[in-house]
């Protein structure tokens, strides 16, 4: 008896070790991303907007290709006073937030980014990701 007393404990004891070795793991993985990885990205079009609309002055209509690399990412960011969209030309884009939760976006589907969403891109995918990013921005 004082042998499965012992034995049981031991069991237990081990188990919540690996629980907490795991979420330990499992929390290191969903830490944002604060610098990019194996992106790269070229402005295609920009449009000054002050001069199309008076109350957008210092805004710019933007247009970039990027592309991320298997396994790349950027860092975590806020669209509070960038609202875009986001179209999947190759590759599956990995839409993923502080709460740990990724959404995956396909080639040929779209995204919106309003003035909520606090978010980090990744290609968790074999092939390079490119995306067409459209936002208004403080940068041409």
């Amino acid at each position: 008896m004082k042998r499965n007393v012992v034995m049981t404990t031991l069991v237990l004891a081990i188990g919540i070790g690996l629980g907490m070795i795991g979420s330990q793991l499992i929390n290191a993985q969903q830490a944002p991303p604060t610098k990019a990885k194996g992106v790269t990205g070229k402005t295609v079009a920009s449009l000054e907007l002050g001069p199309q609309i008076p109350e957008l002055q210092g805004r710019y209509f933007r247009g970039r290709v990027v592309t991320f690399e298997p396994d790349g990412y950027a860092p975590v960011h806020s669209h509070k006073e960038r609202p875009g969209f986001v179209y999947v030309l190759q590759g599956t884009f990995s839409d993923c937030t502080s709460d740990g939760k990724c959404v995956e976006f396909h080639e040929g589907q779209a995204m919106t980014e309003g003035k909520d969403v606090v978010h980090w891109p990744e290609n968790r995918g074999t092939k390079p990701l490119i995306i067409l990013a459209v936002d208004i921005s403080k940068e041409p």
